[in-house]
């Protein structure tokens, strides 16, 4: 099958019926034209749709390939990866790392949208890590990513970690996953969730922060904190937290993850009292769908579902709040 014809039709079917207004916003095009540079493999990638729950809309589109969707000792096309033929060349033939992303930046600038790129793990591998620093251009970014592990709290998991090259600067973001024992500690004592952080060196707590994380963690869904790590291994000024409501691979167990009035619904209740997100929320549900496709002899499901929820602090700015829709192709 085509594959620029199947992500058409699955923004489509997650955008139809007004929600490409009250959703998405107006850059679907931009959103084919990233998609267009992000297969590099064979198969069909993961997509994330990243949508923002209040002020106007619009998305960002992650792309995200499996190491078992590439030939090992062929280096894609440039135009067919993102610009990053080096990384993926050596994701190819690494023996380690879960998946490779590029994230598309939709919503800035006038020009063709550019795009990040990370490395996805199942364990911590620091050798592995390395060697994708290196492939994207980012070396000198190691001892910082070195030294941000060193301060971790016992029982984080760095998850993902990503560089922006088209961004000036040092910039290095880091995924940090608590175990679960630790997640209901941080729901019972915010205390904690605050030592654990100025840890990590985030020198930005605030009460609001922590009750917001507090709220996250106390959620029955899996807690994750985002970083921007500084040059010298520091936390930086950007903290990011979210839950995933479904954290496997079954497509309806997914579908069922998110509704506007099960636990899900209550959250996001909270947050649109605290003004982090509008009445949008409410057609994310709609988004929601697992829709065969049958194109000659060829027959693949086609899925979406909201899975993520985020909130982000910044220095000097109100927080704000994400959703992360999942859609692909399963075969």
């Amino acid at each position: 099958m085509d594959r620029l014809m199947v992500y058409r039709l699955i923004y489509a079917l997650a955008a139809r019926d007004g929600r490409d207004r009250d959703l998405f916003g107006p850059h679907a095009s931009r959103g084919v034209e990233a998609f267009a540079c992000s297969v590099p493999g064979v198969g069909f990638p993961e997509l994330w749709f990243e949508l923002p729950l209040a002020g106007n809309p619009w998305f960002d589109l992650h792309v995200l390939t499996a190491r078992a969707d590439l030939s090992a000792g062929k280096v894609p096309a440039p135009e067919a990866c993102g610009g990053y033929p080096v990384v993926f060349g050596w994701f190819a033939g690494a023996e380690k790392g879960r998946q490779l992303a590029l994230s598309w930046d939709l919503n800035t600038g006038d020009g063709r949208p550019s795009a990040a790129i990370q490395l996805l793990l199942s364990q911590r591998d620091d050798r592995t890590a390395f060697d994708f620093l290196k492939a994207a251009g980012r070396p000198e970014a190691a001892p910082a990513y070195q030294a941000f592990l060193s301060r971790f709290p016992e029982g984080w998991f760095a998850c993902y970690l990503g560089v922006f090259p088209s961004r000036p600067g040092h910039f290095l973001r880091v995924e940090c996953i608590p175990t679960d024992q630790l997640q209901r500690a941080y729901a019972r004592d915010p205390s904690l969730i605050a030592r654990h952080l100025s840890q990590a060196g985030f020198a930005h707590l605030s009460d609001s922060l922590l009750s917001g994380c507090q709220a996250l963690a106390s959620a029955p869904f899996q807690f994750e904190f985002q970083f921007d790590v500084d040059e010298k291994g520091s936390a930086g000024a950007t903290l990011g937290a979210s839950v995933r409501f479904a954290v496997g691979d079954d497509v309806s167990e997914r579908m069922q993850s998110f509704c506007s009035t099960g636990t899900a619904g209550a959250l996001m209740e909270e947050l649109e009292r605290q003004g982090l997100a509008d009445r949008r929320w409410r057609r994310l549900e709609e988004t929601a769908f697992a829709q065969k496709l049958t194109f000659g002899s060829e027959s693949c499901l086609l899925f979406c579902a909201p899975v993520f929820i985020k909130l982000r602090w910044r220095p000097g700015k109100p927080p704000d709040a994400k959703a992360y829709l999942k859609a692909g192709v399963q075969t």
